[in-house]
């Protein structure tokens, strides 16, 4: 146990010091990836936290807005593996994608056991803690672990990718800090980052009277989910959200304000100089 802890410590003191050393290289602050490589993924997969299953998941209303564009077909399934309060250091990715008894099986409201084969995902999503990129504490271990999970998903013919988190409605210089972060990650490990704590922060300053937060003012209101959920799919999927038909209970207004930000956010990303 001790010889197996000394080799982990040595081999995280190495990486460390790789990032040190070559951190002009990677402080790119202009995204190299503003797309998915893979066309039209029918199996993604999202690998996080809290922020990922408030409001009964996020992927529920990325996969209500796809199947509401009929020129992307049928048989799309979106699985969400997510860890309250985790860091990318708690998930066993290896495990997620090899797993042949994940999403073998589903029963119906009325009872009815129904078989799949086993899933075969085309895009994986990652997220960390929402401080784990920045905090002194934790970025070198993000760094690491976008790194080898980011490895694993290719070695297993998985397209990798990061979902840039928000600031804290009371702390919005977090904003700047967490995109640095997830886009120098993102560069390194040419993965397309999902510019969410952008479509954040300029929905906070064009319509501050919508609430993305929860009253702890760190997680998602249903506004913030669906806001979420429209940089995804337009990300992915390579489509405006705007006037997307899919209704996820929110007021029609809102809903509208909030596709023309994820629209608006996304242009916005490809054109950073």
């Amino acid at each position: 146990m001790h010889k197996m802890q000394g080799i982990y410590r040595l081999r995280l003191f190495s990486y460390i010091v790789f990032l040190f050393t070559t951190q002009s290289l990677f402080s790119e602050t202009k995204p190299l990836v503003t797309f998915t490589e893979v066309e039209n993924p029918k199996s993604v997969l999202f690998i996080g936290n809290s922020f990922f299953y408030y409001n009964n998941g996020v992927h529920k209303p990325v996969l209500g807005m796809v199947r509401a564009e009929k020129s992307l077909g049928k048989g799309h399934r979106f699985r969400n593996i997510t860890i309250n309060s985790s860091s990318l250091e708690w998930h066993d990715v290896q495990s997620y994608v090899t797993n042949k008894r994940i999403g073998s099986f589903s029963i119906n409201s009325n009872n009815k056991y129904k078989k799949y084969s086993p899933e075969k995902y085309d895009l994986a999503i990652m997220m960390d803690c929402s401080q784990c990129p920045i905090h002194e504490d934790r970025k070198e271990l993000f760094n690491y672990y976008v790194d080898t999970h980011s490895k694993t998903l290719r070695d297993n013919k998985v397209e990798p990718s990061l979902l840039m988190t928000w600031a804290y409605k009371d702390k919005p210089e977090m904003t700047d800090e967490l995109a640095k972060a997830y886009i120098s990650a993102g560069n390194r490990n040419r993965a397309m980052v999902f510019p969410v704590g952008l479509a954040f922060a300029l929905s906070e300053e064009q319509y501050p009277d919508i609430d993305l937060y929860t009253p702890d003012k760190r997680h998602p209101s249903k506004e913030g989910t669906y806001l979420m959920a429209s940089v995804i799919f337009s990300s992915i999927y390579k489509i405006s959200p705007i006037a997307n038909s899919y209704d996820y209970g929110l007021d029609k207004k809102i809903q509208n304000k909030l596709q023309e930000i994820a629209w608006k956010t996304i242009n916005n990303y490809k054109n950073i100089k």
